[in-house]
């Protein structure tokens, strides 16, 4: 449900190989240590290393995350950080983005948490992007919000802005490619399904927000539907006038062009963002949390995992990298 919202360097181990003489006691010597130093003797910082995505504790029906490859060296998030090597092997970095966060937690109903469910979505499509060479950065790893933003007993309204407008600056520095935003919908009628993604007009890159959106939702429709749930398709919506106020066009915040009228929630009302995204954006709606039917398949880990796969599928797709 919309918000709507809201690396390190890698250190090369050096292999020590000293030198040794050529007698023989001396070469038994350097066979001893060289087994001890290899790459398989337990040394950090092996290409071999694997560490499991972060374990969302929500509701108590949502699985772990798989397993993905460690960042090697990684840094803790911070407020500004720095633009980082592009380590990985297709060169694209990803700013995956987790909508909702800390006290404010988005849908809830038949026992799903939006905010945990978006934050465990989002560490799955992480785990298949990176196994296939693609840097990813997360706005947030856990059901917090923004790294070091928010102060207990803040307004909600202005701690919701700055949480969004930080996950749009962290892509920034960062030098992200694109921009996806995470989310599951809720509505007052059960009998509402499926998924939607929205997109901005208004952006100089128009174009290819609209051609990210649409490999996000066949991606997301085609998972759910080799996960033998099939969906339906609500479309491709543009959020340049997600909401109208009073004759004024109000879009997404993550979406929206600098210095224009944006919206962080149906109750909040609308806010300016001071910067936009430099990349093509876009925000996917997966299922709907009021439908107990869409719930359901949400609590499921096989759905889940074939969403996430087709998710990422999608973005590789539009990234040109074979899927």
């Amino acid at each position: 449900m919309l918000d709507a919202e809201p690396t390190g360097t890698t250190k090369a181990l050096q292999m020590i190989r000293p030198r040794f003489a050529l007698a023989f006691t001396s070469a038994l010597l350097a066979a001893t240590l060289l087994v001890a130093c290899g790459p398989n003797s337990g040394s950090p910082g092996g290409n071999a290393s694997v560490a499991s995505a972060a374990e969302v504790q929500s509701t108590g029906v949502l699985a772990p995350a798989p397993a993905e490859p460690a960042r090697v060296g990684a840094t803790p998030q911070t407020s500004a950080p720095q633009p980082p090597p592009r380590a990985s092997r297709s060169g694209f970095l990803v700013a995956l983005d987790p909508g909702h966060g800390g006290d404010e937690s988005g849908a809830a109903a038949y026992g799903v948490v939006e905010r945990d469910s978006n934050v465990e979505l989002a560490q799955r499509v992480r785990a298949y992007l990176v196994a296939a060479g693609v840097q990813v950065h997360l706005t947030r790893e856990d059901n917090g919000r923004a790294t070091g933003l928010i102060t207990p007993g803040g307004d909600t309204r202005v701690s919701t802005r700055s949480d969004l407008q930080e996950r749009v600056i962290a892509a920034n520095r960062l030098g992200a490619d694109i921009f996806v935003s995470l989310h599951s919908n809720g509505s007052g009628d059960p009998n509402m399904r499926g998924f939607e993604v929205y997109y901005e007009s208004r952006r100089p890159f128009a174009d290819d927000n609209y051609r990210l959106a649409k490999e996000l939702l066949d991606g997301a429709l085609k998972g759910a539907a080799n996960a033998g749930h099939p969906s339906t398709s609500r479309g491709i919506i543009d959020a340049g006038c997600w909401r109208n106020n009073n004759g004024r066009c109000i879009g997404l915040f993550v979406l929206s062009p600098g210095g224009s009228p944006t919206s962080i929630g149906p109750q909040m009302g609308p806010v300016t963002a001071k910067e936009a995204t430099n990349m093509p954006a876009a925000l996917l709606e997966s299922l709907f949390i009021s439908s107990p039917d869409d719930a359901a398949m949400l609590k499921s880990d096989a759905v889940r995992a074939s969403i996430a796969r087709g998710i990422a599928d999608g973005i590789l797709r539009y990234l040109g990298i074979p899927a």
